[in-house]
């Protein structure tokens, strides 16, 4: 992918409306959860999402599944159409115009999978659409197989991997690797055939938590019994183990050699090459979750209705935002949030009563990365929950992939 030109953002402020040909790709990388392969939510094809631009966000279109037995698996922004995975009695990954939402039909149609996770080549590049997937018994509805697959760009198969029926919490593509921990392993895959360059035993079970790499690193957290959580380094090529830390919770990703992890025990970093402890924050948030980062601030929310942002370097508290709405018995994100232009973006969910009934809402929420202040909160109204739908990032739009529906805001 060509790099977006110089200024590019300048050119087109917050207050003026891009383009509709102005959704493209400004980074040569893998478009996959987390946008990169530390999982750290930058996504940078944002020249016209600002701060500016964040107050005037709302949905512009919504792409449904295309059967009522079908679930959203996934979805991926690339070469300005969106990809979007589904499951039902036949398994799709369907096409759509990004900016307008137009169905530009199918690229897979296979009976009896069901696609979850996504990730797309750079332009360019020959092959590789990657979909993890599942087959069910179709008489009892029991789980057979989980698979990894690769297939070309035009929906031909290229290679296809079985995986180990145990939790896992997804693919990362690394480099000519496929990352995937599973259980209490860690193993590579070779992007170019599916078969296994190493893999590597772990302490303890992943959970739904998956691999990250940094700093020529396969990083990876586990549940490390009576010690809390633990985190493992190895080396990317052989699949060595270089360290092992205990570390303050589950959830992580990295940037610029750094790892930093969060959980009951805070928010803190560690340097990649050597697991050595930088900073850590325990006072901040209670019970801090997941985190996105530009390289500049470490931003986190936390499971009771707040948002903190730290200094990358120094882990100085730089703001906090209380966004819960007041009397929620519940306000946290089960999803992973994501940053762009100077903005924090999450999907959050509060659960409260009003007059007995109970109220579930599930809202976009858009903060200044600088100071936290909210920009803009915008009601999803969905009912399906679901923890593992991405956020995505590109042009001047938003998009989550919620369970049962896949909704597009803009600018307006």
């Amino acid at each position: 992918m060509s790099a977006a030109p110089a200024g590019l953002a300048l050119a087109f402020p917050g207050a003026v409306r891009p383009p509709a040909s102005a959704v493209t790709e400004a980074d040569a990388g893998w478009r996959q959860d987390g946008n990169g392969p530390g999982r750290a939510g930058y996504q940078p094809v944002t020249p016209y999402l600002t701060t500016a631009s964040a107050t005037r966000l709302d949905t512009v279109w919504i792409a449904p599944a295309a059967r009522p037995e079908e679930q959203v698996g996934g979805a991926v922004v690339a070469d300005g159409t969106l990809l979007r995975s589904s499951g039902g009695p036949t398994g799709q990954v369907r096409r759509y115009d990004a900016v307008t939402g137009a169905d530009l039909g199918p690229v897979l149609d296979v009976p009896g999978r069901w696609f979850g996770q996504l990730a797309a080549p750079p332009a360019g590049r020959r092959g590789g659409l990657l979909v993890e997937s599942q087959t069910y018994d179709s008489g009892t509805g029991n789980l057979l197989e989980r698979h990894l697959s690769a297939y070309t760009t035009g929906g031909e198969a290229v290679w296809d991997v079985p995986l180990p029926d145990e939790v896992s919490g997804g693919f990362t593509v690394a480099g000519d690797l496929v990352l995937r921990a599973a259980g209490t392993t860690l193993t590579a895959l070779r992007l170019a055939d599916g078969t296994t360059a190493w893999t590597a035993p772990l302490d303890g079970e992943v959970g739904l938590h998956p691999p990250v790499a940094d700093a020529g690193l396969a990083l990876q957290t586990f549940e490390a019994g009576r010690t809390g959580t633990g985190l493992a380094a190895f080396d990317l090529r052989t699949g060595t183990r270089v360290w092992r830390q205990d570390v303050s919770g589950p959830w992580l990703i990295a940037a610029g050699g750094v790892a930093y992890t969060t959980g009951t025990g805070g928010v803190c970093a560690h340097t990649a090459a050597d697991g050595a402890r930088r900073w850590c924050d325990t006072g901040a948030l209670r019970d801090p979750r997941s985190a996105t980062t530009d390289g500049q601030t470490l931003m986190v929310f936390d499971a009771n209705g707040r948002a903190a942002g730290f200094d990358a370097g120094d882990g100085a508290v730089r703001w906090t935002r209380d966004w819960g709405t007041a009397g929620a018995e519940v306000a946290t994100s089960y999803w992973s949030p994501v940053n762009g232009g100077g903005v924090l973006y999450g999907v959050v969910y509060q659960f409260l009563l009003r007059d007995g009934a109970p109220v579930h809402r599930v809202e976009l929420l858009a903060l200044d990365a600088a100071d936290g202040t909210v920009l803009t909160r915008r009601d999803l109204a969905f009912d399906a929950l679901h923890g593992a739908e991405p956020l995505l990032l590109s042009g001047d739009h938003v998009y989550f992939a919620a369970l049962e529906k896949l909704i597009a805001l803009g600018v307006q």
